[in-house]
């Protein structure tokens, strides 16, 4: 089985300028789901949802004191159909929702309208994964950069074993970087997955 642990924190800007410039608030996301697709083999997914929304704390400016414990994620773990094979190359896709609304909203949207402002980062820990991106700024945005965004993805696997992925996404990184210790930028989702890969 995989499962993953959830630590999600949402951040908004804030201008103290008398007439203060609007800003865009991140949207609340209440699910994510990464769709794993390798030819021959079966999708894996992996998913958690939260009624409530995922660390989405901004909510809270401005209303007095709340209890930190209503967005505290760590432990959580969520649900994953199955194991990864070894020696394939997974193409990776992040979806991300707001079903707090009726509609639900595809939070996924805005991370397209604003693929200069945001990427994801895949740092992989005694797992025997290579992550890499497979998408960029330019497929988004018109004018867009080569850059990369990382809604699409690449897991190539090794030898099997488990581990964890780390996946977080960060808001105004610094762009182009080397990884997420050069990028900077403060950070909006963070999720961690303990993966098996097996035969």
């Amino acid at each position: 089985m995989l499962s993953l642990v959830v630590v999600l924190a949402m951040s908004a800007c804030s201008n103290d300028d008398d007439s203060p410039k609007p800003v865009n608030e991140e949207e609340l996301i209440t699910r994510v789901t990464i769709t794993l697709e390798a030819e021959g083999e079966e999708d894996v997914i992996l998913e958690y949802s939260d009624e409530g929304g995922l660390g989405h704390d901004h909510d809270h400016e401005g209303e007095g004191t709340h209890d930190e414990d209503d967005h505290d994620h760590e432990g959580v773990e969520g649900e994953a159909s199955g194991p990864l094979k070894p020696g394939v190359t997974y193409t990776g896709t992040i979806a991300l929702w707001n079903e707090s609304v009726s509609p639900r909203e595809d939070v996924t949207d805005e991370i397209r309208e604003e693929a200069d402002e945001h990427q994801f980062f895949f740092t992989p820990v005694g797992l025997d994964i290579e992550p890499g991106y497979a998408d960029a700024e330019s497929d988004y945005i018109t004018g867009g950069s080569d850059n990369p965004v990382g809604l699409k993805f690449t897991l190539t696997t090794g030898a099997t074993g488990h581990g964890e992925l780390n996946v977080i996404l960060k808001h105004q990184p610094k762009k182009p970087n080397t990884g997420l210790e050069d990028a900077g930028g403060e950070t909006d989702m963070e999720v961690n997955f303990h993966l098996h890969i097996e035969e």
